[in-house]
């Protein structure tokens, strides 16, 4: 792989950004109060989205991995912030539908949304930004 110098300007958010938080938000919608969805079906996509979104910011986030190998994401110095508001994105929605698992009748339940918190707050705050690349 070869080497460049990243002269652009750092942005804070790009078009992977918004389509994320679209995407999260309309799953959100799906497990609301105003959803066509039945409670029993809003439980059990509770239970899933805080997995996807956790193996989500492993794979595309932390080892930033992607479909295209000669597309290399957040490598120059212009996509730190970027790659920290995705990865905030992420963590943020992982918080909150943890605490939606939490908010659940059933105790086994309650301790995984407590795991996922745990998790997700961890991500948040200890994590750390991937190498730059430079010459």
């Amino acid at each position: 792989m070869l080497a460049w110098n990243d002269y652009s300007i750092p942005r804070l958010f790009n078009a992977k950004s918004v389509v994320l938080f679209l995407v999260l938000s309309f799953l959100a919608y799906l497990i609301s109060p105003r959803s066509p969805l039945e409670k029993k079906e809003q439980d059990r996509l509770a239970l899933v989205y805080p997995l996807l979104i956790f193996v989500y910011v492993l794979l595309f986030q932390v080892l930033l991995l992607s479909l295209n190998p000669t597309v290399r994401y957040y490598l120059g110095r212009s996509g730190v912030f970027t790659w920290r508001i995705n990865t905030g994105i992420c963590c943020a929605f992982g918080i909150a539908f943890s605490i939606r698992i939490i908010r659940t009748p059933e105790i086994g339940w309650r301790f995984y949304g407590v795991f996922l918190l745990l998790i997700f707050l961890l991500l948040l705050l200890g994590s750390t930004m991937p190498p730059v690349m430079s010459t």
